[in-house]
């Protein structure tokens, strides 16, 4: 059986996982020939190009959004459509939706990894990502704490794409250096979005995600070895998430039609190496995302019948989403098991910081030792 200690420790051998980097496609091998030596288990990767990190969405909303205002003057209904598609591709990414050019300037050939062994009615889809997030001024610890504030002004910087020119459309010109400073504004919050990149690369992704792949595998293991009745268990570990959770989007897209037809449930770990280990019943940017499916009701009643597991409490997250956001959006039976400080939040993330010495794999073990218990629980439906 495959534990998560173990590949934890071998995968922590590369120095970053970043989406359609060398060190990810590495890692990625040395997963699958891990889990290659499971009995009877069919392991498979599943190819698509995607961008590298979610930097060029940013720069490319920055910059049309810089074209827009400057042009306005002189093609104001022209902008005002470009603007407004921008602004909403924008909304809809913070949302956590799926957003009209996101995929653009998807160059990178990368891959999600599937491993299954198993049949019947009923899917379960152990999840979690293994691409490793650029490093990010908006996770630092004297900055994270506004990240919600930091969307929202940026999202009202962005909104003057649409403001300027539909101001044009009425006859209502701004002086020139008026949409200068407004064109300064656009491009500079890209470039602190990126300064920690272009400073630091790629952060080493200890917490996340390797805690939640190492987790994953385990659980996997655990069910292949005493499957379920009447039960498919499926293993996918996916790329892009930091790109804008694309692999995940890639994959429901790619099999929704099968786990519509199934009775399909969702299981994804992400970050689950400090603080308190907990379940996700709520996260989303602009508009909540509620996740209360069978998994969920499970999920608390396992922490209620099992004193083991009292310790396990229900949060809301705040920073980001999952890559479990597309299935729960689409009522499946989806959740995610995460772990955070005392503040709610998962420190270290999205900087150099996050380094192995940071993990606590106690946290770890107890997620697979949660997680399994939640899908042997699980109801028939």
């Amino acid at each position: 059986m495959l534990t998560a200690r173990e590949i934890f420790e071998k995968l922590s051998e590369w120095p970053h996982r970043g989406c359609g980097s060398e060190n990810e496609m590495e890692a990625r091998e040395a997963l699958m020939a891990a889990l290659t030596g499971e009995y009877g288990v069919d392991v498979t990767d599943q190819g698509f190009k995607c961008p590298r990190t979610y930097l060029p969405f940013f720069w490319m909303i920055a910059i049309g959004q810089a074209i827009v205002v400057l042009l306005s003057p002189w093609a104001p209904a022209f902008m005002l459509g470009a603007g407004v598609l921008l602004f909403f591709s924008h909304l809809l990414y913070f949302d956590w939706r799926t957003s009209p050019i996101i995929w653009w300037g998807a160059r990178s050939v990368t891959a999600n990894v599937s491993a299954t062994k198993g049949s019947g009615k009923r899917l379960v889809i152990l999840m979690a990502h293994l691409d490793s997030a650029p490093s990010s001024y908006a996770y630092r610890p004297d900055q994270v704490r506004h990240f919600k504030l930091s969307i929202y002004l940026g999202t009202f910087i962005i909104g003057l794409g649409v403001l300027i020119p539909a101001m044009g459309t009425q006859d209502v010109v701004l002086p020139h250096w008026a949409g200068w400073i407004v064109t300064l504004l656009l491009l500079g919050q890209a470039v602190v979005a990126s300064v920690d990149f272009w400073r630091f690369g790629y952060t080493p992704g200890a917490n996340d995600n390797l805690t939640g792949v190492a987790a994953a595998t385990e659980v996997a293991s655990r069910l292949w070895k005493t499957m379920p009745t009447d039960t498919e268990v499926r293993l996918v570990i996916t790329s892009g998430e930091e790109a804008g959770m694309l692999g995940a989007q890639h994959y429901w897209r790619q099999h929704r039609d099968e786990l519509k037809m199934r009775d399909t449930h969702v299981l994804n770990f992400d970050t689950v190496g400090f603080g308190n280990l907990s379940f996700v019943t709520e996260s989303g940017g602009f508009t909540p995302v509620y996740y209360d499916g069978p998994l969920v009701r499970t999920a608390a009643a396992v922490t209620k019948i099992d004193k083991r597991y009292s310790h396990v409490k229900a949060a809301k997250h705040h920073v980001g989403d999952f890559d479990s956001v597309w299935f729960a959006r689409d009522g499946f039976s989806a959740l995610t098991i995460a772990a955070y400080d005392d503040d709610g939040l998962m420190p270290h993330i999205h900087t150099p910081d996050d380094t192995a010495d940071h993990i606590d794999l106690a946290i770890v073990e107890d997620a697979v030792r949660f997680g399994e218990a939640v899908i042997r629980t699980l109801p028939k439906t």
